[in-house]
This record gives C-alpha cells, sequence and structure tokens, in this order.
C-alpha cells in the first residue's frame, strides 16, 4: 500500500515540476527534503527524483546551458540608467572682478552602467564595469548629434584576495576605496593601481583600519630627461576608526585620518573637468575626515547624520607660487579646505517611500586638494571656492529614485584669472530619474 502511494508522490511532483519548468524545478527541495522527513519517500528516491529534475532543467531551459566556471561562487550583474535634466550658470572672474556677463547652459543628459562582480573560491573575486563617457569624473552623456549612437567604456577591471577577515589586496582599476567625501574625490572617479588595506576587530562591533594604495596616473614615455620622462604616481594612506554606540549599537561615529603625496612628474591630456596638465610636484595632502549618525532618532528607521571633511596642502606654498605661478604680493597660496554638513533621512533609500536630504558648506582654497580627483559639479571642478551643495532623494520604487541637487559658490580670492581659481560665481541645478537593476 505504501510502495503504490510513494509511487503516486513522485509521479505527481516530477509531474509538476517537469511540466511547470525551470522556476519550480530549482524550488523543488525543499518539498522533496519534506516528504523524506515525513517518511512518505526514501532517501534514495529523493536523490533520484534531484537528479531527474536537473537534467531536465539542463536540458530545456536557457539557464541549464549557461556554464559557468567551476571556481565561481558567485556572480552579481547589476547596473543603473539616470535620466538627468540639467541648467547651470557660470560668471568668469576678471582682473577688474566678475564678468558682466553669465555663461548659460541646459542640457538633456544621460548615464549608463553596467557591473559584473564575481567572488571565486579561496577568498578571491574579480569584477568589472561599463560606463558612457569616457572622462574619469562623469559618465554623463548629453543628448546631441542628431540621434548618433554613443560608446562604452571600461570604467572598472580587478581582482581582488582577501585570506582573511583582516587584510584585503585589489589590483586594477576599482570603486575608491577610501573614506571621503566628494570635496576630495569625486564619486564617480574609479582609482587604478595596487590597494592593501587591515582591518582590526575591537569589542562586539567597533572596527580600526588601515587602508593603503599606489595609484598609477599617468604613464610617460621613460626615454625623456626629468619629470616628463617618469610615471606619475599617487601614494595615499588612510587610518580609519568606526565606533558604534547608542541602544542596540545602531548609532556610529567614523574618525579618518589621512596623507596623500604624488611623486616628481607630468601629466597632460586629461579629460577631468578643470583638468590640470602639468607637474605632479608640491601635492602633500594631510586629510581628516568624519562623520556622526545617530540612529531613530526622530522615531524607528529615520537617521541624523553630520560629516564633515578637511584637506591641507604641506607644499602649498610652493604649488602657488613655482607651479602656479601666481604673485606672492597678491594672492595667497590657499592650502586649505574645509567641508560641514548635515543629513536626514527615512529608511536606507532602498524600499519605496525612503527618503533623504543632505546640505553641505564647504571652502576650497586654491591649491588645498588634487585638481584632477574633486567634485566635477561643484564649482564645475574649479579650486578657489566657497559655496553649498544640497541634494534631496525620494525613492518612487525600489529600484527607482527621484533626485534634485542644486550647487551655488563663489570666489574666494577676487581677480584672480589662473584657470584653476577663475570662477567668480556658479550655480547648478540637476535633476534627475535613475533606474537600477
Amino acid at each position: 500500500m505504501k510502495s503504490r502511494f510513494t509511487t503516486k508522490c513522485l509521479a505527481i511532483i516530477a509531474g509538476l515540476c517537469l511540466s511547470t519548468g525551470a522556476l519550480l524545478a530549482q524550488d523543488s527541495g525543499p518539498l522533496i527534503d519534506l516528504l523524506v522527513k515525513k517518511g512518505v519517500v526514501t532517501d534514495q528516491e529523493a536523490e533520484d527524483l534531484r537528479v531527474e529534475l536537473q537534467k531536465d532543467f539542463a536540458v530545456n531551459s536557457s539557464a541549464g546551458k549557461l556554464n559557468l566556471s567551476s571556481s565561481l561562487v558567485e556572480f552579481k550583474l547589476s547596473g543603473d540608467l539616470r535620466m538627468r535634466y540639467e541648467a547651470n550658470s557660470q560668471t568668469p572672474e576678471l582682473v577688474t572682478g566678475g564678468a558682466a556677463v553669465s555663461n548659460e547652459t541646459s542640457r538633456q543628459r544621460y548615464r549608463f552602467r553596467f557591473n559584473g562582480d564575481m567572488i571565486l573560491q579561496k577568498g578571491w573575486t574579480a569584477g568589472f564595469a561599463l560606463e558612457t563617457a569616457q572622462a574619469s569624473d562623469s559618465g554623463n552623456q548629453t543628448f546631441t548629434g542628431g540621434a548618433d549612437d554613443y560608446g562604452i567604456f571600461l570604467t572598472r577591471a580587478y581582482v581582488g584576495w582577501q585570506p582573511n577577515l583582516n587584510w584585503s589586496f585589489v589590483l586594477g582599476k576599482q570603486k575608491n576605496p577610501f573614506y571621503t567625501t566628494d570635496m576630495r574625490w569625486d564619486g564617480d572617479i574609479n582609482p587604478q593601481g595596487a590597494f592593501q588595506g587591515y582591518k582590526a576587530f575591537i569589542g562586539s562591533k567597533d572596527t580600526f583600519e588601515v587602508r593603503a594604495m599606489q595609484h598609477v596616473m599617468f604613464d610617460n614615455n621613460e626615454q625623456l630627461v626629468g619629470p616628463a620622462g617618469r610615471d606619475a604616481w599617487m601614494f595615499e594612506n588612510q587610518a580609519v576608526y568606526t565606533h558604534w554606540f547608542a541602544p542596540d549599537n545602531l548609532s556610529s561615529a567614523i574618525f579618518a585620518l589621512g596623507y596623500t603625496a604624488y611623486g616628481q612628474s607630468t601629466m597632460t591630456g586629461l579629460l577631468n573637468s578643470a583638468a590640470f596638465s602639468g607637474v605632479t610636484r608640491a601635492q602633500n595632502y594631510g586629510t581628516l575626515s568624519g562623520e556622526l549618525n545617530f540612529a531613530n532618532l526622530y522615531g524607528p528607521g529615520t537617521a541624523v547624520k553630520l560629516y564633515w571633511d578637511g584637506s591641507y596642502n604641506f607644499t602649498g606654498d610652493t604649488r602657488a607660487y613655482r607651479v602656479y605661478n601666481l604673485n606672492r604680493s597678491l594672492f595667497d597660496a590657499g592650502e586649505g579646505a574645509w567641508l560641514a554638513g548635515v543629513g536626514y533621512s527615512y529608511g536606507t533609500g532602498k524600499v519605496q517611500g525612503d527618503y533623504s536630504a543632505k546640505l553641505d558648506y564647504r571652502e576650497v582654497g586654491l591649491t588645498s586638494i588634487d585638481p584632477n580627483a574633486n567634485d566635477s559639479d561643484w564649482g564645475f571642478g574649479k579650486t578657489n571656492q566657497k559655496g553649498l551643495k544640497l541634494a534631496l532623494s525620494y525613492n518612487i520604487t525600489d529600484f527607482a529614485n527621484f533626485n534634485v541637487t542644486y550647487f551655488d559658490t563663489k570666489v574666494l580670492q577676487e581677480k584672480m584669472t589662473y584657470s584653476l581659481g577663475n570662477l567668480n560665481r556658479s550655480s547648478e541645478l540637476l535633476v534627475d530619474l535613475v533606474v537600477k537593476f
């Protein structure tokens, strides 16, 4: 009697799985396990059925025909598409002060990004990312050219290894591994080189990290004499301490202290906004940044964030008067930069109805930061500026965001006509629809 009942059960399961296709075939494991637990089928009968289902999945489904390496543990594909309306205004700085006429622009733009991230066996990882536009600090592509097609560029290509929970190493063009704000690093830039990281765990949740990276910035012809014949390298080091506090350890404080220096070299022909082409001499930056996060301060799911950033070029005097050739009697070297901001959010930005608002103010001296790494939107990538950034975001769905960002800047040292600091004032409005997949 039991044998007949078992046969019927197997026939029903097999029929359902095979007739409903690959999806049910993959999800039938718990049902088969339950039948084994209840004694309806034996372990051997269950195993035979699993084998048959897998064979059918491989033969009759397109997914089953995808042959992946046995070293692959996880392969994640993701990306986003952003539609943008942009309106901005720039007023140049003249010897006599601000120009009488502002340059105004409005345009429709988009950005496409496609990412592939792989987790391999024995602590290895690898990945890539594709993006519209070639400039390092922007993936934006303006709709123009009479409906011409647009190019796609490789924006990340990396290999990583994490032998244990403490150590990590990454080679190639990768996500920015440093704690920073967009005052010093544009969020679109994926630095390239060799990264080493060490993380120590303190108590139940706190961590102390040491991060270091040797950035490959520019490849020069070694046959040339002097700095023009040396490859451009940037060496960045940072110590980051994260402390969790308050009930349930949901609130946190982050403190990051760093130092960045360039070797003696030159860079030319860069595509980023307000790019500096020339010698890399006298760029030795000390940095201090961090944030305070207060969770559930105004109810469940809410958060208040205070954040800051600072940079000081210890060789700014040399940079200003020997590299930029400014007149010492007229202009300060502008070695320092600082930022202070506050943010409020509801949710994590991943669920329909989540929203956030952030407002920061910053002052950026002429030589205080790397002009080839800072944000391309605030002050159009120029230094010698002070001003604010306001960013609003709302989740229309779990996968779509509506964002509005506004920038407003003014000149710090007036009557400066040097190309990196010759903006009297600027404003920019960005309206974005972002769909993630």
